[in-house]
């Protein structure tokens, strides 16, 4: 059976399931093919002819990983998915998930993500999103190229917002309140959502915000964007005088030579500490126009306290990295060897200058404490996971906390996975699909992760529908404070402890 939903743009057919209505593949805006390739994203124009919404689209351009499934991508990518209990009058809470992937990979359309679970169990509307990725959504062409291409900084944060501009216009026809949107994602789904607090075009189009494993620190400013620009241009032989070429290049060259961009290395940290901003360099920039200032600056500033947010992380963040497959050709655990020691240290150094040895003595007594026998990859990944994740994570629930009292923070302690707690291992548990591929991979399934994940999407549930996760499952749930920092920590047991990260987190101090 099928299910008909007449928007201003036209006719949208979806697929009635037993016990909810999906929709795959609704475009929500014009697609940003042609001349259109760096432009700013275009509003959707009506349509005659109906959208058979039955078929996931392409993915925008990108590496294949074979850990996500993506085969199909294209530059006609800018397509939104949904499932909603029913297209009926109830104003339920509409979730919006923003994939991760470093801004160079990932779709909305993963197995990991799809929204049936979270819809059902929680009688929410549950919508995932493309957006342009790499070069093309990333690439700052504005200062380097003739005015008159009109090009646009920030087309990858100008996708999110145009989607979400779609769900505020349309959302009541499939069921869902367009004043009631929690915005969520992962990784650089959550650095998203860190920028889109500190987009003006954002105001007002959600609600609430689950940042998970990301940051408020990975922007870049104007000078080092021109500088990575100058690098694509470069490796793609163009002259800024003359860029017609950009236009001619396949979706493949563009994902070929942004690889060049990753390798350059910049600096990050509130404090512009030393500390270098390695691999993801094709990021939002502080343009003064689309992303008006560091989305640190304004959490710090209370900018955002009128916003509920749960920051959550995972403990061994970094073992996806050093250890998923293929990893061995970025990472550095190969690199270490049998160094030992001394091999941790160079590497601590590489990536906090002066503070080498130090953080290598510490996160060897942190880690070994809890494991004896870890080795020094271990080591060097739960240093590598603070640096990246669970640090910045902190200081955004840090700063926000001055501001508001509905900040709420955990940390997935759940190891059973081949990867133990790594980055990602947390998605499962929210989308309900922990013993399905991917998800058994990540968490190891079983009836133990399908227990936990019906406790995590509870919490998200319930922060969706009120600002607060607590329910009779995991007890009462402190907000965050900077004097005795509750977090809520899930695993086989959930419970709430005190600051987890305290051995941790003088090192960080004026650094991250």
């Amino acid at each position: 059976m099928t299910v008909t939903v007449t928007t201003p743009c036209g006719e949208i057919i979806g697929i009635q399931r037993e016990d909810h209505v999906e929709f795959r593949g609704i475009p929500y805006a014009e697609q940003p093919i042609g001349v259109n390739r760096f432009k700013a994203t275009q509003p959707l124009l009506p349509n005659d002819d109906p959208v058979r919404a039955e078929r996931f689209s392409d993915a925008a351009p990108q590496e294949e990983v074979s850990m996500f499934g993506i085969s199909q991508m294209s530059e006609d990518c800018l397509y939104l998915n949904l499932w909603t209990p029913a297209c009926d009058n109830k104003k339920r809470p509409v979730m919006v998930w923003i994939h991760g992937g470093g801004y160079q990979t990932g779709s909305g359309a993963q197995l990991i993500y799809r929204g049936r679970s979270l819809a059902v169990r929680g009688d929410v509307v549950v919508v995932t999103l493309n957006y342009r990725l790499g070069a093309l959504g990333f690439l700052y062409l504005n200062e380097l190229i003739p005015e008159h291409y009109q090009v646009s900084a920030n087309n990858g944060l100008l996708d999110q917002i145009e989607a979400l501009k779609w769900v505020q216009q349309n959302i009541a026809l499939f069921g869902g309140d367009p004043a009631d949107i929690t915005l969520f994602g992962e990784s650089a789904g959550a650095m998203s959502i860190s920028s889109l607090l500190a987009c003006p075009a954002a105001n007002g189009l959600f609600h609430r915000v689950i940042l998970q494993s990301g940051s408020a620190d990975q922007v870049l400013t104007r000078d080092e964007a021109n500088a990575i620009a100058h690098r694509f241009l470069e490796v793609t032989d163009i002259n800024p005088a003359r860029p017609d070429k950009l236009w001619q290049l396949t979706p493949a060259q563009i994902v070929k030579a942004q690889r060049e961009c990753t390798r350059m290395s910049f600096n990050r940290g509130r404090y512009a500490q030393v500390v270098p901003q390695t691999g993801m360099t094709l990021v939002p920039v502080l343009d003064g126009s689309v992303l008006t200032q560091a989305p640190l600056r304004l959490l710090e500033q209370g900018e955002a306290a009128h916003i509920p947010m749960l920051v959550t992380y995972t403990r061994d963040e970094w073992n996806l990295f050093m250890r998923m497959p293929g990893a061995e050709k970025i990472m550095l655990n190969e690199n270490m060897g049998n160094s030992g020691k001394p091999g941790l240290i160079k590497l601590c150094e590489k990536n906090l200058p002066g503070m080498g040895e130090r953080a290598a003595n510490l996160y060897e007594k942190i880690v070994r404490e809890r494991n004896a026998s870890a080795k020094y990859p271990d080591i060097f990944s739960a240093f590598e996971s603070d640096r990246v994740f669970r640090m910045p994570s902190l200081r955004m629930a840090e700063l926000q906390s001055h501001h508001s009292k509905q900040v709420f923070v955990a940390q997935f302690n759940w190891d059973k996975g081949l990867l133990g707690a790594c980055h990602a291992s947390d998605i499962p548990f929210v989308f309900g699909c922990a013993d399905n591929g991917v998800g058994q991979f990540l968490t190891g399934g079983g009836e133990g992760a399908r227990k936990l994940s019906e406790a995590v999407q509870g919490c998200w549930i319930a922060f969706a529908r009120s600002g607060n996760p607590a329910t009779d499952r995991v007890g009462q749930w402190l907000a965050f404070n900077t004097d005795t920092r509750p977090t809520m920590c899930f695993d086989d047991t959930i419970k709430l402890q005190n600051d987890p990260l305290e051995q941790e987190r003088e090192l960080w101090e004026g650094v991250l």
